[in-house]
């Protein structure tokens, strides 16, 4: 998918997600990289993630690329980690808290 449509279906989604509450990650120098690694391993199955920021710069990412890419945007926008089925949502905001989501599948 090209950065444009995976940002469209983001912004569509992330409105139906059933989210958890807020997380203390830290930004800066107080960024909780263990919390975030953690989190995001027991979370996310897959080794490719789709991370999302804008309409031009979301894409897939490797798992072991993501701490970086966070380290280096969390405090400049708000960032989502979806996994390729687009079911199961990450946001971190700004001010260093992270929530995860979960979209449901009704019959």
């Amino acid at each position: 998918m090209d950065a444009h449509l995976i940002y469209t279906t983001h912004a569509h989604l992330k409105t139906l997600a059933k989210w958890s509450e807020w997380i203390y990650c830290g930004v800066g120098a107080d960024i909780k990289t263990d919390v975030i690694n953690k989190i995001i391993n027991e979370y996310f199955e897959d080794s490719t993630l789709y991370f999302v920021t804008d309409r031009k710069e979301s894409g897939q990412i490797n798992k072991e690329d993501i701490l970086q890419r966070i380290n280096k945007e969390i405090e400049q926008k708000e960032l989502f980690l979806w996994d390729i089925n687009l079911k199961k949502i990450i946001e971190f905001n700004r001010i260093g808290v992270m929530r995860k989501g979960l979209i449901s599948t009704s019959v």
